[in-house]
């Protein structure tokens, strides 16, 4: 799979099904990039819905130098940012729209894998994260979440929906390393499940923050999304 940036994915009609097969091996296999039969539909539609990637982040960072390429602190209180790659203004965001006039469902990949439009990054250049993950991310933080962890699509009635994928290894997939979690506490694990209005879901490992001067163990990274027409 090419390391390019896709701008849409979508699953053909007639290939819908394939979503709940437990023999997949990558999300890829199913889905195509930037079809061209997308591109009338965003043209004459309105988004459904748009989900969005965050993280926390120290609410205040301190640099030694003017560029901002010198930390030398952060506060211990944190904030959910959207992710934003600052180099080119890419943002780890993705509108859905009903194709199924087009015989597509929409869809959005979630992981490391470049193929995958919401990637988890830190620091504030996408490419660069990924050229040293180890400069920017030492204890492993993006690497808690799988290069497949999971898809967010559309179903042919346009209901908002999520898989839990999870990379195969040894001929088996159990589901997305650290799990993806329904408002941090229900687990999903390598099924379809609905995706509520007002829900996050928590995706990787978790950190003990302070929000106020109170500790609590929270997702780094968290799906969210909101309905843009009915």
């Amino acid at each position: 799979m090419s390391s390019r940036r896709f701008s849409d994915s979508s699953i053909e009609l007639s290939s819908f099904e394939r979503v709940y097969d437990e023999d997949l091996t990558s999300s890829a296999e199913i889905c195509l990039y930037d079809h061209p039969a997308l591109e009338a539909i965003k043209r004459s539609h309105t988004p459904r819905y748009r989900v969005y990637l965050t993280r926390l982040e120290p609410r205040l960072q301190f640099y030694k130098d003017e560029a901002m390429q010198e930390p030398v602190g952060a506060s211990t209180d944190v904030a959910e940012c959207m992710v934003v790659d600052g180099s080119d203004g890419l943002s780890s965001e993705g509108l859905l729209y009903d194709a199924s006039e087009a015989g597509h469902v929409m869809c959005l990949g979630v992981g490391r894998f470049p193929h995958n439009l919401l990637r988890p990054f830190v620091g504030n250049s996408l490419d660069a994260y990924y050229e040293d993950p180890d400069r920017f991310d030492p204890n492993c933080v993006c690497g808690q979440i799988s290069r497949d962890h999971g898809l967010v699509f559309l179903d042919p009635d346009g209901r908002i929906k999520y898989r839990d994928f999870g990379t195969r290894k040894l001929g088996r997939r159990d589901g997305s390393k650290n799990g993806t979690w329904i408002n941090g506490e229900s687990r999903v694990n390598a099924c379809v499940v609905d995706w509520k209005e007002g829900d996050f879901l928590g995706i990787g490992g978790r950190v003990v923050v302070e929000r106020e001067g109170v500790l609590s163990k929270e997702h780094v990274f968290k799906l969210r999304y909101e309905r843009l027409s009915p």
